[in-house]
């Protein structure tokens, strides 16, 4: 079944790119160049081979999981390996794609031909572009198919993706440690103890602050009780659940204890172990509510001859709520879509590299972007501790300002490549949770047009150069 699947798959991307050869929009040279840049594709092997090796490894992903597993734990097994191949597979001939187009051109002359006619020089890259963004969806689209036939394949139904719901992970606010309760704490302090307080530096005085606070929200003592402030903004919906993963320390971790939850009018009694999940599903009477608090009581241990002073809440993930939004379908879907975002900013920046540097250094060029990108611009790494504070006193002469500027221009570049991971959805999908409307927007508007639309004026402007650009001084 999977091989019929592979080769079904293959026949649908082969449908597509004829599609496109042979649609009628004949009069605009920017439609040439694509279709020009997609049968080059085809004739050369890249798509043809490319996708034979994608769809194939699709085919293979049954083979990975066990029979004795569970089905829920198949259906993330096969979408997080498959969402992580079609990822890399359709990056990885975009790029290629993209270099070898434009740099095998310029290399062999082929482009004075392309240019020969007024304003034709600048519908040469955007041209490419728009080929490349077909070239990935040929690819995309069938092999998305394929993963969602697949999934209902090892899970037993074929119809999982659009019955299981995807949920959406909403955090309690009082986890959250802001600065502005950080100065209502200290002036409180200040005001109880000025001496104690007062003598401390402001910095080490925000720093035990904030650790107090932070130990304080995040623990419930035995016989006490926190209350915990839930925002959604449209609204909980049916099948919302509560769940938790309870900390009781090293010297409890083979113990039980019990907790009750206070749900509105209504609370239930539930028994927790050490950093295991338990989910408790919320009243219908707060279905719609946009505003919850929850209280949670920690009541002790089971064994009434030991004692457990508190229980800790461990990482963000440790209290949160599990609302049901959309299927699982839809959110595959929204997925694939930051994919292709993703491919377009690829083939940007694979063609304006490609206008000065030639196919191997391009090619390494992108493929070294897209290393820093996945570490997320190795933020944090280079970061250094605010607390102490250098007098340094060549801060302010020409030198210093000069290079205290384009360290900032880097770290901002680096904080930017960040961007790139919050839209790389694929773990997410494959762990249930949702991938919103606002989020693929977001990857449209940064990496769609802000990031692939400067990179291709970057490239028009050195194509518009003489002695940089596409002419024989290149």
């Amino acid at each position: 079944m999977p091989v019929l699947m592979a080769i079904l798959a293959w026949f649908l991307m082969a449908l597509l790119v004829t599609a496109v050869l042979r649609s009628r929009l004949q009069s605009a040279s920017i439609f040439s160049i694509a279709r020009t840049l997609l049968a080059e594709g085809w004739r050369r092997g890249v798509l043809p081979v490319g996708g034979a090796i994608l769809f194939v490894g699709l085919a293979l992903l049954p083979l990975l999981v066990e029979d004795a597993s569970e089905a829920s734990a198949r259906l993330q097994i096969v979408l997080d390996y498959g969402q992580l191949w079609i990822a890399t597979v359709v990056i990885l001939l975009t790029s290629l794609m993209a270099c070898g187009s434009l740099c095998d051109e310029i290399v062999t002359g082929r482009m004075r031909f392309l240019v020969v006619q007024p304003g034709s020089r600048w519908s040469v890259l955007p041209g490419k572009w728009l080929g490349l963004l077909a070239a990935s969806f040929s690819l995309l689209f069938p092999a998305t198919l394929m993963l969602v036939l697949i999934s209902g394949q090892v899970s037993s139904s074929n119809t999982v993706l659009m019955e299981s719901p995807a949920v959406s992970l909403v955090q309690p606010e009082q986890l959250q440690v802001t600065p502005e309760k950080i100065e209502q704490y200290l002036a409180f302090q200040k005001l109880e103890d000025p001496a104690g307080w007062g003598r401390l530096d402001h910095q080490e005085a925000i720093r035990i602050a904030y650790s107090r606070l932070n130990r304080l929200s995040r623990s419930v003592m035995r016989g006490g009780r926190s209350d915990y402030r839930f925002s959604y903004s449209t609204g909980l919906s049916k099948g919302t659940e509560l769940e938790i993963r309870p900390s009781m320390g090293r010297a409890h971790r083979s113990q039980r204890a019990r907790m009750r939850v206070h749900m509105g009018a209504s609370s239930q009694e539930i028994l927790i172990r050490n950093g295991m999940r338990s989910r408790v599903p919320l009243s219908e009477a707060l279905e719609g509510e946009r505003e919850i608090v929850i209280g949670i009581e920690f009541l002790g241990a089971v064994d009434e001859d030991v004692r457990i002073p508190s229980v800790n809440w461990s990482g963000t993930d440790a209290i949160q709520l599990r609302v049901p939004e959309g299927s699982h379908l839809s959110t595959l879907i929204r997925s694939q879509l930051l994919l292709w975002i993703r491919c377009a900013f690829i083939a940007a920046l694979g063609l304006t590299v490609s206008t000065f540097l030639g196919l191997p250094v391009a090619t390494l060029f992108v493929f070294c972007f897209l290393i820093a990108a996945a570490g997320g611009g190795f933020s944090g790494a280079f970061e250094e501790s605010k607390d102490a504070v250098h007098h340094d006193h060549g801060h302010d002469a020409p030198s210093r300002i000069v290079l205290d500027t384009l360290a900032e221009g880097g770290d901002w570049i680096v904080s930017q490549l960040a961007t790139w991971n919050q839209h790389v959805t694929g773990g997410r999908v494959a762990a249930g949770e949702v991938v919103t409307n606002s989020e693929v927007l977001s990857g449209l508007a940064r990496i769609g047009l802000l990031w692939a639309g400067v990179t291709m004026l970057t490239g028009l402007w050195i194509c518009s150069r003489r002695e940089h650009g596409l002419g024989a001084d290149r």
